[in-house]
């Protein structure tokens, strides 16, 4: 699941920055490149979080012993 949101962010970011540096030539430019930074931003986190390995450290109710 996680590969399948890190690829869509992808694509998003390569449409993005081909509106946002004029490929398509729109009159929004300064827009797409909010939008472009925002989901460069995201995908960032995204790379980020995926390949950290942090255990879980959770509350764990299960008796220790006898």
């Amino acid at each position: 699941m996680m590969t399948f949101l890190a690829g869509t962010i992808f694509l998003l970011l390569i449409l993005t920055a081909l509106y946002a540096f004029g490929v398509f030539g729109t009159p929004y430019l300064g827009a797409f490149r909010f939008a472009f930074y925002l989901i460069l931003l995201i995908f960032v986190v995204v790379i980020v979080f995926s390949s950290s390995n942090a255990p879980f450290k959770g509350y764990d109710p299960t008796p220790s012993g006898p």
